[in-house]
Protein backbone atom coordinates (compact mmCIF):
# COMPACT_ATOMS: atom_id res chain seq x y z
CA UNK A 1 0.00 0.00 0.00
CA UNK A 2 1.43 3.36 -1.04
CA UNK A 3 2.35 5.75 1.76
CA UNK A 4 2.35 9.53 1.46
CA UNK A 5 4.20 11.87 3.77
CA UNK A 6 2.05 14.63 5.28
CA UNK A 7 3.00 17.50 7.56
CA UNK A 8 0.56 19.70 9.50
CA UNK A 9 1.78 23.26 9.82
CA UNK A 10 1.07 26.97 10.06
CA UNK A 11 2.24 28.86 6.99
CA UNK A 12 2.57 32.54 7.88
CA UNK A 13 0.87 35.32 5.90
CA UNK A 14 2.67 36.73 2.85
CA UNK A 15 4.56 39.56 4.60
CA UNK A 16 6.07 37.18 7.19
CA UNK A 17 6.52 34.42 4.59
CA UNK A 18 8.51 36.80 2.35
CA UNK A 19 10.72 37.98 5.21
CA UNK A 20 11.52 34.40 6.27
CA UNK A 21 12.13 33.31 2.67
CA UNK A 22 14.48 36.23 2.19
CA UNK A 23 16.48 35.16 5.27
CA UNK A 24 16.64 31.58 3.96
CA UNK A 25 17.88 32.89 0.59
CA UNK A 26 20.45 35.09 2.35
CA UNK A 27 21.76 32.03 4.22
CA UNK A 28 21.93 30.04 0.97
CA UNK A 29 23.82 32.86 -0.77
CA UNK A 30 26.11 33.73 2.15
CA UNK A 31 26.97 30.27 3.52
CA UNK A 32 25.57 27.69 1.06
CA UNK A 33 22.82 25.71 2.86
CA UNK A 34 19.79 25.51 0.57
CA UNK A 35 17.72 22.63 1.95
CA UNK A 36 15.30 24.90 3.86
CA UNK A 37 14.28 26.40 0.52
CA UNK A 38 12.62 23.08 -0.41
CA UNK A 39 9.79 23.73 2.07
CA UNK A 40 7.50 26.75 2.42
CA UNK A 41 8.34 28.72 5.57
CA UNK A 42 6.19 27.19 8.29
CA UNK A 43 5.76 26.30 11.95
CA UNK A 44 5.22 22.57 12.37
CA UNK A 45 2.19 21.46 14.34
CA UNK A 46 2.68 17.74 13.62
CA UNK A 47 5.93 16.46 12.05
CA UNK A 48 5.93 14.32 8.89
CA UNK A 49 3.76 11.21 9.09
CA UNK A 50 3.41 8.43 6.52
CA UNK A 51 -0.22 7.73 5.63
CA UNK A 52 -2.01 5.44 3.22
CA UNK A 53 -4.92 6.76 1.14
CA UNK A 54 -7.60 5.81 3.71
CA UNK A 55 -5.65 7.51 6.51
CA UNK A 56 -5.11 10.56 4.29
CA UNK A 57 -8.87 10.79 3.71
CA UNK A 58 -9.45 10.61 7.47
CA UNK A 59 -6.78 13.32 8.00
CA UNK A 60 -8.49 15.70 5.56
CA UNK A 61 -11.87 15.11 7.20
CA UNK A 62 -10.42 15.63 10.68
CA UNK A 63 -8.70 18.84 9.54
CA UNK A 64 -11.95 20.22 8.17
CA UNK A 65 -13.88 19.34 11.34
CA UNK A 66 -11.16 20.68 13.63
CA UNK A 67 -10.76 23.98 11.77
CA UNK A 68 -14.47 24.59 12.28
CA UNK A 69 -13.99 24.63 16.05
CA UNK A 70 -10.90 26.86 16.26
CA UNK A 71 -10.61 30.56 16.93
CA UNK A 72 -7.90 32.74 15.34
CA UNK A 73 -5.07 33.77 17.64
CA UNK A 74 -2.02 36.00 17.62
CA UNK A 75 1.44 34.55 17.16
CA UNK A 76 4.57 36.49 17.97
CA UNK A 77 7.97 35.75 16.47
CA UNK A 78 10.79 37.00 18.66
CA UNK A 79 14.45 36.49 17.85
CA UNK A 80 16.67 33.77 16.45
CA UNK A 81 17.69 30.55 18.11
CA UNK A 82 19.53 27.32 17.38
CA UNK A 83 19.42 23.56 17.75
CA UNK A 84 23.04 22.46 17.80
CA UNK A 85 24.76 21.31 15.68
CA UNK A 86 22.94 22.56 12.55
CA UNK A 87 19.51 24.20 12.87
CA UNK A 88 19.02 27.97 12.73
CA UNK A 89 15.47 29.18 13.33
CA UNK A 90 13.17 32.04 14.26
CA UNK A 91 11.64 31.58 17.68
CA UNK A 92 7.87 31.92 18.09
CA UNK A 93 6.51 32.70 21.53
CA UNK A 94 4.68 29.54 22.60
CA UNK A 95 1.23 30.81 23.48
CA UNK A 96 -1.55 28.74 24.99
CA UNK A 97 -3.52 28.60 21.69
CA UNK A 98 -0.45 27.38 19.77
CA UNK A 99 0.27 24.71 22.39
CA UNK A 100 -3.39 23.67 22.37
CA UNK A 101 -3.43 23.39 18.57
CA UNK A 102 -0.51 20.98 18.76
CA UNK A 103 -2.12 18.97 21.57
CA UNK A 104 -5.50 18.74 19.83
CA UNK A 105 -3.85 17.41 16.69
CA UNK A 106 -1.63 15.01 18.60
CA UNK A 107 -4.59 13.64 20.53
CA UNK A 108 -6.73 13.22 17.41
CA UNK A 109 -3.97 11.39 15.56
CA UNK A 110 -3.11 9.10 18.44
CA UNK A 111 -6.76 8.20 19.05
CA UNK A 112 -7.14 7.06 15.42
CA UNK A 113 -3.60 5.78 14.74
CA UNK A 114 -1.90 5.01 18.09
CA UNK A 115 1.58 4.38 16.63
CA UNK A 116 1.67 7.13 14.00
CA UNK A 117 4.04 9.31 16.04
CA UNK A 118 6.26 6.47 17.34
CA UNK A 119 9.22 7.66 15.24
CA UNK A 120 9.32 10.88 17.26
CA UNK A 121 10.69 10.78 20.79
CA UNK A 122 8.40 12.02 23.54
CA UNK A 123 9.53 15.56 24.19
CA UNK A 124 7.91 18.92 24.73
CA UNK A 125 6.53 20.77 21.72
CA UNK A 126 9.19 23.18 20.49
CA UNK A 127 7.77 25.19 17.57
CA UNK A 128 10.17 27.01 15.30
CA UNK A 129 10.43 28.60 11.87
CA UNK A 130 13.47 26.98 10.24
CA UNK A 131 15.99 29.09 8.36
CA UNK A 132 18.65 26.39 7.80
CA UNK A 133 18.96 22.76 8.83
CA UNK A 134 19.91 19.47 7.11
CA UNK A 135 22.74 20.64 4.85
CA UNK A 136 24.52 22.85 7.42
CA UNK A 137 28.13 21.97 8.26
CA UNK A 138 29.58 22.71 11.68
CA UNK A 139 31.70 25.65 10.42
CA UNK A 140 28.65 27.12 8.62
CA UNK A 141 26.55 26.68 11.76
CA UNK A 142 29.16 28.44 13.89
CA UNK A 143 29.29 31.37 11.43
CA UNK A 144 25.51 31.64 11.24
CA UNK A 145 25.22 31.46 15.02
CA UNK A 146 27.65 34.36 15.37
CA UNK A 147 25.74 36.34 12.76
CA UNK A 148 22.21 35.73 14.12
CA UNK A 149 22.64 35.33 17.89
CA UNK A 150 22.28 39.02 18.79
CA UNK A 151 20.33 40.13 15.74
CA UNK A 152 16.82 41.35 16.53
CA UNK A 153 13.78 39.88 14.84
CA UNK A 154 10.22 40.67 15.76
CA UNK A 155 7.03 40.09 13.80
CA UNK A 156 3.53 38.99 14.70
CA UNK A 157 0.53 37.76 12.81
CA UNK A 158 -2.92 36.27 13.23
CA UNK A 159 -3.10 32.51 12.88
CA UNK A 160 -6.44 31.85 11.22
CA UNK A 161 -5.66 28.57 9.43
CA UNK A 162 -3.41 25.56 9.32
CA UNK A 163 -2.21 23.61 6.32
CA UNK A 164 -1.43 20.09 5.29
CA UNK A 165 1.76 19.84 3.28
CA UNK A 166 2.69 16.84 1.17
CA UNK A 167 6.12 15.62 0.21
CA UNK A 168 7.02 15.56 -3.47
CA UNK A 169 10.33 14.73 -5.16
CA UNK A 170 11.46 18.36 -5.07
CA UNK A 171 10.42 18.98 -1.47
CA UNK A 172 7.30 19.91 0.48
CA UNK A 173 4.34 21.82 -0.90
CA UNK A 174 1.03 22.95 0.52
CA UNK A 175 -1.71 20.51 -0.38
CA UNK A 176 -4.68 21.94 1.52
CA UNK A 177 -5.39 24.80 3.86
CA UNK A 178 -8.11 24.95 6.49
CA UNK A 179 -9.43 28.27 7.77
CA UNK A 180 -10.69 28.59 11.31
CA UNK A 181 -14.43 29.18 11.41
CA UNK A 182 -14.88 30.91 14.77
Amino acid sequence: MEQNLKLIAIIPPQEVYDEVRSLQEYIAHQWGPKHALRTPPHITIIPPIALNSAQTGWLFGMAYAMAGTLTPFQLELNGFDFFKPRVVYIRPIVSEPLQELHEIWQSALLSKMPHILDTYPQRPYHPHLTLAHKDVTRPQFDQMMLYFKNKPFHMHFTVDRFCILTHRDHGWEMEREYYFQN
